[in-house]
This record gives C-alpha cells, sequence and structure tokens, in this order.
C-alpha cells in the first residue's frame, strides 16, 4: 500500500485497477461504505445499458484513501458534443455519493444542472 500512497502523493490521479485495491472500511450499524471502484463499476455499466461508452477516465482518491472523485468522458452520437459524469464518493462520511452530468462541446463546458437546461437535453438520453 505504501507504492499506492506514494503514486497518490506525487501525480494525484490513479487508475481504475489502483483504485480497486483500495480498501474499504467495515461496516457500522448506521453507515455502511461502498468501495469505490464499485460505484465506478456501477456507473459504467448503466451507461453502456444506454449504449454509450467511456473514452476516457480520470480519479483521485484523498490522502487516507476515504474520498474519491472522478470524471467519466463518454462517447455520444452527436458532432463536436460530448458529455461527461463527474462522480464522488466518501467513506468517512464527509460527503454523500454524488454524480453531475456535464456537456462539452469544443473547449466550452457546461454543467446541466438548472431544470430548463436538462429538459431541453431530455433527448440526449441522460
Amino acid at each position: 500500500m505504501s507504492e499506492m500512497r506514494a503514486l497518490i502523493s506525487c501525480t494525484g490521479k490513479i487508475t481504475r485497477a489502483e483504485l480497486a485495491k483500495l480498501p474499504t472500511p467495515p461496516a457500522t450499524a448506521t453507515h455502511i461504505p461502498i468501495r469505490h471502484a464499485a460505484v465506478i463499476e456501477t456507473m459504467v455499466e448503466t451507461v453502456s445499458h444506454r449504449h454509450i461508452g467511456v473514452v476516457g477516465e480520470e480519479f483521485a482518491v484523498s490522502k487516507d484513501e476515504m474520498e474519491m472523485f472522478g470524471v467519466l468522458d463518454l462517447e455520444t452520437s452527436f458532432e463536436r458534443c460530448r458529455f461527461a459524469i463527474g462522480i464522488r464518493n466518501a467513506n468517512n462520511k464527509r460527503f454523500r455519493l454524488a454524480c453531475t452530468c456535464e456537456v462539452r462541446r469544443g473547449q466550452r463546458r457546461r454543467r446541466l444542472h438548472r431544470q430548463g437546461q436538462c429538459r431541453r437535453n431530455r433527448h440526449m438520453g441522460l
């Protein structure tokens, strides 16, 4: 595990395989931690059911390995347009498991967080 800590502190990013090796704390009566790798695997499986592929991914964890942040770049059939999903997970109860969707058009990025924007883009399948 010391190799993993050295990698995280030097580059800040880890691969999905390295993410899978991270330990998950034991469950308690009030909290059931979710493996960081399981969150990513479930998200990839879910988008693949919609025939959307992952073309890029980046992950980082906190120094204590309890918090994970990730981005999945998704393949779409739209020209000059790409979706990305941001994901976060904390096994120390600091914040909830959450994700957000973003549209990338060329160099511009736009979050789909306002209801009106999400409604207009419903035909995109997300």
